[in-house]
């Protein structure tokens, strides 16, 4: 599961918002102090609840007339089935989910007392409930359940139900009854079948990690610790089958030896034997171990620069990344500003391994920042903006309607602003991305111009559908030279940005004829830059057909990882983001004039080039 959607209700500075969460990657922004931390640390109380204590200060000041906070989490299901009652059960055919098809889960907190204790939670499922029952079938113990199925012995034959099994009489009951009716409720899930239900959702949550900003200096520290309690929980999580295993038979031991001291207890003292049974508590099996780093020079970790410390816990993403992920259970992580600490340079390094990250079908990213040149790196579509309304927090998502208000937040400058002034720049090119720069300025050496040394011509990446793109553009409209933009040929709207340059006079622009600039690479060359003997591309009749449109970023990435799975472990930077990087600045050296034409791209690739020395 995924989360889709949060919803916090009283809860610090939020009285009522809803945040809806890409599947993959999102970047949270807004002014200091405005709530975006809240949203992280709001999924962190509910996720690790045991562990994260909430308290009475965390309800809001001004909601004094709704004594309760809430937090509400929605997932987006998985196809599959949960055993309550050693039956397998499907949260459709239950009708636990909501009106938009999603598994949400609301926690509320009774917060008229000075303290919040065990007893202010209450759990929920907000389900899109048939109306025809007045009390939710799921809620109600077995023998309520036994005496409402006679109300049914017209419809159905009640001998041939089950009637030890709760859910075995619901579905009897759900099959007959005329159900065309719905309305959403809050069942409550802390009591009866309802608790069940809770309990095998819970193994099927993702786990939530959190990487907060306002680290403490030592690594014994719990700000430090808990990344690293990240890695240990995750390995424990790859082996719970087996612990669960190992606590039961230490269990069943324990209780044996228990009913064996009472035996002898009762032959002394059978009134006080008789009160007593034996009862097993255990902690998690996380708090019996704890994970560090050992550094050979010496020198620990709680005595490096700030900025090698959090580079060092921050890399655990990307060994995660790497790490074959063979577990169905999702993990999310939370970074609260990744750019803290860090030059520029790793804030970029860093900001594309966890978008390489969030590419992983089990891993959902969540990150905080106040960093103007990584957002402007992010699709604006990832881009969940905090802003307030009328004196309220509000979250939105972002769209082209309030990109303006983003970047003025932001303080984005374009990326042109130190390059223009140059009086020798006579003309822009304009590329989707970095990778796209660097495929250029190698393949343009194949055509005498040297994109990187050539002081006439000021070469820039507008990000595609990112915020820096609308920044960079908006900004180029006002500036009196010709540009020429070249954008791959996978998004259907690129081609109403070049119809508009076409129209100004001086400039121009194109639509690649192949699907992306990973497809004018020839796919001898994934070879040279990968560590494989596998052919990746057939060369059978019509390959340079097939190879024009194919997804080459997303298909290369998972023939690498299906290699590396069957033992190839001299492979890295399989996924997605990184193979587009290797093929630009590894592989786009090595290419040649026959390379592109036997790709059939010579004459396109001639006559960017052309046309670019035509204007200068």
């Amino acid at each position: 599961m995924k989360i889709s959607k949060l919803e916090l209700t009283n809860f610090r500075g939020y009285r009522n918002v809803c945040v809806e969460f890409d599947e993959n990657f999102n970047v949270i922004i807004g002014k200091n102090d405005i709530g975006k931390s809240t949203i992280l640390e709001a999924l962190e109380i509910f996720f690790n609840n045991e562990t994260v204590k909430i308290d009475i200060d965390d309800h809001n000041v001004h909601a004094n007339d709704e004594q309760f906070m809430a937090i509400q989490v929605s997932f987006k299901p998985e196809n599959k089935e949960y055993t309550i009652d050693t039956v397998p059960t499907d949260l459709n055919k239950e009708y636990l989910l909501d009106s938009s098809r999603n598994l949400s889960v609301k926690k509320i907190w009774d917060c008229s007392k000075d303290k919040l204790s065990v007893a202010s939670l209450k759990t929920y499922l907000l389900a899109n409930y048939p109306t025809v029952f007045e009390t939710p079938l799921i809620s109600m113990k077995i023998a309520d359940l036994k005496k409402l199925l006679t109300n049914y012995d017209d419809k159905l034959d009640i001998n041939e139900v089950k009637k030890n099994k709760s859910s075995s009489i619901r579905q009897a009951i759900y099959e007959v009854e005329e159900i065309n009716k719905f309305s959403e409720i809050e069942i409550p899930i802390d009591k009866e079948d309802g608790k069940k239900i809770w309990e095998s959702l819970k193994l099927d949550l993702p786990l939530f990690f959190i990487f907060q900003s306002d680290r403490a200096n030592k690594d014994s520290d719990k700000e430090v610790q808990d990344p690293l309690k990240a890695i240990t929980k995750t390995a424990i999580s790859q082996l719970q089958a087996e612990l669960d295993d190992v606590k039961e038979q230490i269990r069943a031991k324990a209780e044996l030896l228990g009913l064996k001291t009472l035996e002898k207890l009762k032959e002394m003292s059978p009134e006080i034997a008789d009160v007593l049974s034996p009862e097993m508590s255990n902690k998690p099996w996380e708090s019996l171990f704890s994970f560090s780093f050992n550094c050979d020079d010496g020198i620990p970790i709680n005595k490096r620069g700030s900025g090698v410390r959090r580079l060092i816990l921050l890399n655990y993403f990307r060994a995660e990344a790497e790490r074959k992920n063979a577990d169905d259970r999702n993990v999310i992580y939370a970074i609260e500003e990744p750019e803290t600490s860090q030059h520029p340079t790793w804030q970029v390094e860093l900001f594309n391994a966890l978008v390489e990250l969030s590419e992983n079908e089990n891993t959902q990213v969540l990150i905080t920042t106040h960093s103007p040149s990584l957002a402007g790196l992010v699709n604006t579509d990832k881009i969940r903006f905090i802003n307030k309304n009328d004196g309220l927090p509000i979250v939105q998502k972002g769209t082209e309607e309030n990109l303006e208000e983003i970047s003025q937040t932001l303080g984005m400058l374009p990326d042109v602003t130190l390059s223009i002034d140059n009086l020798g720049v006579k003309a822009i090119l304009c590329l989707e991305g970095p990778t796209d720069v660097e495929f250029f300025s190698h393949i343009g050496k194949l055509f005498d111009l040297d994109l990187e040394n050539d002081d006439r011509i000021l070469t820039i990446f507008l990000g595609g559908g990112t915020l820096m793109h609308w920044v960079n553009k908006n900004y180029l409209a006002k500036l009196d030279k010709p540009e020429m933009h070249i954008y791959d040929n996978d998004v259907t709207k690129y081609q109403i940005a070049v119809d508009q340059v076409n129209q100004r006079a001086g400039s121009w622009a194109a639509l690649t004829n192949m699907l992306e600039v990973e497809n004018y690479i020839h796919p001898r060359l994934i070879k040279e830059v990968y560590p494989i003997e596998e052919e990746f591309m057939h060369s059978n009749d019509g390959w340079v057909e097939e190879w024009k449109t194919k997804n080459i970023p997303k298909d290369l990435s998972v023939f690498l990882k299906s290699i590396k799975a069957a033992g190839n472990t001299k492979i890295v930077g399989e996924g997605a983001g990184t193979i587009k990087r290797v093929l630009s600045e590894k592989a786009a050296p090595l290419m040649t004039l026959d390379d592109l034409i036997q790709l059939e791209a010579h004459e396109e690739v001639s006559g960017w080039f052309n046309r670019i020395k035509g204007i200068l």
